[in-house]
């Protein structure tokens, strides 16, 4: 039983680690895609990327295995170009680093829910032990635990793990921050994960804004730790859930996230008044196109980028609005007959400005696709980042007058995922 993290009168007294003074409270604000973004939450690929090797990379949704320091120096490279442009670049690691320092209640919650989740009873014994400090416990709950490294620690032999096996699996997909959760206008939905190896980032991520005091206002609309009932196998993942405005939302039922999810997330949204209007579009359950942000990107108001093969075929889409019901708010399920271009048009409130991925090209636009070419980060208007390897997706977005900020992603892209997969917008400039 996960303990419930303490209220913001009952928190112990926090001091950041960085700069040794009171941590002010980030106020969460994403009221749309494209508004000037002016805080992220990131996490810097670090030693689980080296527990990959060429059997066991598929089990952790990789198509090859990066070299990590290359990998954190494009990595880096990413953040730095946000914080040229203004933007406050957060690290989920240095943040729970913080936190299990200086919270001894947060850091034994964590280890137990991670443990039973995990189901290693026999790791969370030696966790709980006061053996490690703040960094090397983020070192294991990261990249794991083989059955030979516990028993360098412990003299002991799990029965069920031959040596070399992971007594605790590593999170190489960590660095896609954008999938354990993901801010709407003042709010966050806890995302669940459809595969079992990622599940930890969730717990992770969950646990940085339940327990941090800089998150001490946050507000969870789905998948709290309060809310077991919102869990698997009700799957949504970040990379699905776009914010059209400040009225609406666009979800993707993909691979891994399902209508369930949608319609639970749909009813909390309006009980509490978040949204108005939350859009279920589906697109084809394959890895090829995993979320809908690997397809579909909004870069300005009625400035759109998308994959044609898919987001053209799109034909299933359901609207959900509030309806009032024995005194409460519900979710109405409504059958769209609108086309998404159309529903976009009537959202943006102005026709819609549609770039093609490599500008269409049949050749390139499927190799683009596969290397992130449509998953660009706005972090404003009509301003990007993107991989310089998509040049054919870059001339296109620079003929319709959008500023590319290109940056080297050869080892990044082995994970599936682009700019937009690894960040977690957490401030936008917009009124929320």
């Amino acid at each position: 039983m996960t303990p419930t993290p303490p209220t913001a009168t009952t928190r112990p007294r926090f001091t950041s680690i960085r700069s040794r003074t009171t941590i002010l409270v980030m106020e969460l604000c994403v009221g749309n895609e494209y508004h000037p973004l002016e805080a992220v939450l990131v996490h810097r690929p670090g030693p689980e990327i080296d527990r990959l090797n060429f059997h066991n990379m598929r089990r952790f949704l990789f198509e090859d295995i990066p070299y990590l320091r290359r990998m954190q120096d494009e990595h880096d490279e990413f953040t730095q170009r946000m914080r040229d442009h203004g933007v406050q670049v957060l690290y989920l690691e240095e943040l729970l680093r913080e936190l299990l320092n200086q919270d001894t209640a947060a850091r034994d919650a964590l280890i137990q829910e991670i443990c039973t989740t995990e189901q290693t009873p026999a790791l969370s014994e030696l966790l709980l032990s006061g053996r490690f400090n703040s960094r090397e416990l983020l070192d294991i709950l990261f990249a794991g635990m083989t059955s030979r490294e516990y028993h360098h620690l412990t003299g002991q032999n799990l029965a069920a793990a031959p040596l070399g096996d992971f007594v605790l699996p590593p999170i190489p997909n960590a660095y896609f921050s954008r999938d354990p959760a993901v801010v709407v206008k003042n709010a966050a939905i806890s995302c669940k994960m459809h595969y079992g190896e990622r599940v930890r980032e969730t717990i992770l991520t969950r646990t940085l804004l339940e327990w941090h005091p800089w998150f001490e206002n946050r507000q969870i609309i789905y998948g709290g730790s309060d809310s077991p009932e919102e869990d698997r196998p009700h799957t949504v993942e970040g990379g699905d859930v776009l914010v059209l405005n400040d009225e609406a939302v666009i979800i993707g039922v993909s691979e891994r996230t399902r209508w369930q999810a949608i319609e639970k997330i749909a009813h909390n949204v309006f009980d509490i008044g978040h949204i108005r209007r939350m859009y279920e579009v589906t697109i084809p359950a394959e890895r090829d196109y995993m979320h809908l942000d690997t397809v579909f990107t909004i870069i300005d108001r009625g400035v759109v980028c998308w994959y044609p093969p898919v987001m053209e075929q799109v034909r299933e889409i359901q609207r959900f609005e509030p309806l009032e019901y024995q005194g409460r708010i519900i979710a109405q399920r409504v059958s769209e007959v609108r086309t998404l271009t159309q529903i976009l048009c009537d959202e943006f409130g102005c026709p819609v400005t549609i770039i093609h991925t490599a500008g269409g090209d049949p050749h390139y636009a499927p190799r683009e696709q596969r290397t992130d070419g449509t998953n660009v980060l706005a972090i404003a208007p009509r301003r990007v980042i993107m991989y310089d390897r998509n040049f054919k997706t870059q001339e296109e977005l620079q003929r319709h007058g959008v500023e590319t900020i290109c940056i080297n992603g050869s080892e990044l892209v082995r994970g599936l995922g682009g700019p937009r997969c690894m960040s977690m917008p957490l401030r936008r400039a917009v009124a929320c």
